[in-house]
């Protein structure tokens, strides 16, 4: 018993490591008062005086695109084809993130694009900045917090929480990694499934929705469930928490 909590605690000890090992994006245009947006794998983001950190996006590959917006030029009579504004876009291309690593992308004022990486430093002044959000009229990530997990770490979790044969053990390490991590509602919904007892489920799902970013997506975590009054049970557990 003792080698196991020993055991136990090694893990614990190095899944709370997790949140200083990931990838970083900065987007950011200089010299220009001109709105940029950006979008990454589809989804839009919100950028704060044209320049957005994040660093809950996994590592690899990443599609990114980068508009602003351009007023449609007038014919000789002062009309124009489409009069109003529409936007141009200034990069879109696919990136990769490496693990440890922090990747800038600069736009200067003539719409220039330069990539710039560099290793993640606990030392450098920005390394504990908040992070950004995505756009919230788009379906975006919820309050802006970051250090979501990536699919390999959440894989290791998995992966160590089966070792443990008791559910009771499993929750008691399941709770730990919840509150030292953030997660998607996918990524909740995949915990879940790793207890058997309809009940530890719901407190897992209880337990991670102030941690989940993105939580208009909760419903997804109906399928992990069996009784329809577990699921009655979660979304008034949700009402009376916001």
């Amino acid at each position: 018993m003792k080698k196991i909590s020993t055991l136990l605690l090694s893990s614990l000890f190095s899944l709370s490591l997790l949140a200083y090992d990931g990838s970083r994006l900065s987007v950011s245009a200089v010299g220009t008062s001109t709105e940029m947006k950006i979008e990454v794998d589809g989804r839009a983001f919100s950028m704060k005086d044209n320049g957005i950190t994040l660093s809950y996006l996994g590592e690899g590959y990443h599609q990114v695109k980068i508009t602003r917006e351009k007023t449609a030029k007038k014919n000789g009579n002062g009309f124009g084809f489409g009069v109003g504004r529409k936007a141009e876009v200034i990069y879109s291309n696919s990136i990769l993130l490496k693990r440890g690593f922090h990747l800038d992308i600069t736009v200067n004022r003539f719409g220039k694009v330069m990539l710039d990486e560099h290793r993640i430093d606990q030392d450098d002044e920005w390394y504990n900045e908040e992070d950004d959000y995505y756009d919230n009229d788009n379906g975006g990530w919820d309050n802006g917090r970051g250090n979501v997990m990536t699919s390999r770490e959440l894989n290791d979790v998995k992966d160590q929480i089966r070792k443990e044969w008791f559910e009771a053990n499993r929750m008691i390490s399941i709770k730990v990694i919840i509150d030292k991590n953030n997660f998607t509602a996918q990524q909740v919904k995949e915990l879940m499934l790793l207890f058997t007892f309809e009940n530890n489920r719901l407190e897992v799902a209880k337990y991670a929705y102030r941690k989940t970013v993105d939580k208009q997506n909760y419903y997804q975590l109906n399928d992990a469930f069996t009784f329809n009054s577990s699921k009655d049970d979660l979304a008034r557990f949700i009402r009376e928490s916001k």
